[in-house]
């Protein structure tokens, strides 16, 4: 993957990514997913950084952006709490432009992107996270998804809100996540030992959260958690490959269905997610431990017994489920079997690609065959006894 500059050639697909605007730690996944695709096809990367005088150009920004609120007219920057990105020039020619968004207002980046759509054959958005009662406030990000040829969504609600504002026939296309990475099986064979018996990031029920403490203190129980909150990584490759190699060695992983959290209801409108956490635990061989998204799109993608093994954001006797469970151990290996397996035959992000590109009406690369087949062998290696450290 070679970046972009003055002497850039013509390339198959041409990625915008924001790893040099933002260092949030719910941005790492993107920045794997656009890693990835440079094993997978021939990419270039642009990431430009902030525009010159970002920080006294808040205050400007955020007068200008009012102003064109109250005059009915779009905004044409971020939120002056957001960077702005320096004004860049895409030369060369791509045939598809591909583009990670996680929140509305990163749209407004290609107001500050010459030429981007002129030289792209084909173009493509990924949203991660709309909700349909969110829409009408960022309508005017939103109309920019008119200029795509395909709009992809983790949160597919939203869909017809978005379709209302011309963005193209949005369409679900799930999480995904490197399966080849979280694999717990070395090449020889041979399974981590789960020496982390519950592990959780993101949010987390405070309920369960201070039974686990106690846990801790009374049965020595090794439990690890998030310890900051938007917090920003500086080395999304080695946080990635922490969170990876962590899910590996754990017993348990807590998930939860965003709207268990009272409080998100008012964010998400009591619509459903399909976070990222369930691909990655699972992926990794954890047994997950809370709610099942209430949505279609879940039961496709986690269709096997105990794919979610229920216990209530709210449950009063954590200690009393992770007893009963340790006394049945041929049931957990085959949960943490049937995830490993799904991840390495379904959820890669290769497959996901695959899609992408079929869509686009693009040739599949011989990289993501190869790819796909030595996933699919190391699925043959994947049973529950090859799972139990021995």
């Amino acid at each position: 993957m070679s970046p972009v500059g003055p002497e850039q050639r013509d390339s198959r697909v041409l990625v915008l990514s924001q790893r040099n605007l933002a260092k949030g730690k719910e941005l790492t996944t993107q920045y794997e997913l656009e890693d990835l695709l440079g094993q997978l096809d021939d990419v270039q990367l642009l990431a430009p950084g902030p525009a010159a005088r970002a920080d006294t150009g808040m205050m400007a920004r955020r007068l200008v952006n009012g102003g064109l609120l109250r005059a009915g007219l779009p905004r044409r920057s971020p939120p002056w709490t957001k960077p702005s990105m320096r004004p860049t020039r895409v030369v060369g020619q791509h045939d598809l432009f591909f583009m990670v968004v996680g929140q509305a207002s990163q749209l407004a980046y290609l107001h500050r992107l010459e030429g981007w759509r002129e030289r792209s054959r084909h173009a493509v958005c990924f949203l991660l996270e709309v909700w349909t009662d969110r829409v009408a406030e960022d309508a005017d990000y939103y109309r920019l998804l008119r200029d795509f040829d395909a709009v992809y969504m983790l949160t597919p609600q939203a869909a017809p809100a978005l379709a209302a504002l011309g963005a193209p026939a949005p369409a679900f296309l799930p999480a995904g996540v490197d399966a080849q990475a979280a694999n717990p099986l070395t090449p020889r064979g041979v399974p981590p030992t789960r020496g982390i018996d519950v592990y959780a990031y993101g949010r987390t029920s405070p309920v369960l959260h201070q039974q686990l403490l106690q846990l801790v203190e009374t049965e020595g129980l090794v439990y690890q958690y998030d310890t900051m909150f938007e917090g920003k990584i500086f080395h999304p490759v080695e946080h990635r490959a922490l969170l990876t190699n962590s899910l590996k060695r754990a017993r348990y992983h807590l998930a939860h269905r965003i709207n268990d959290a009272p409080q998100r209801l008012r964010r998400t409108g009591g619509e459903e997610s399909l976070s990222t956490r369930y691909f990655e635990a699972s992926a990794g061989g954890a047994v997950l431990l809370g709610s099942r998204p209430r949505t279609p799109d879940f039961e496709a993608c986690f269709d096997w017994p105990d794919a979610v093994i229920d216990v209530p954001w709210d449950c009063d006797d954590l200690a009393g489920v992770l007893h009963d469970l340790e006394a049945q151990p041929d049931r957990l290996a085959a949960v943490r079997a049937a995830g490993v397996r799904a991840a390495l035959l379904r959820h890669d992000w290769s497959y996901r690609w695959e899609r992408v590109l079929g869509d686009a009406g693009l040739a599949v690369t011989p990289q993501v065959r190869d790819r796909q087949a030595r996933l699919q062998e190391q699925a043959l290696a994947v049973t529950p006894e090859s799972l139990t450290p021995r």
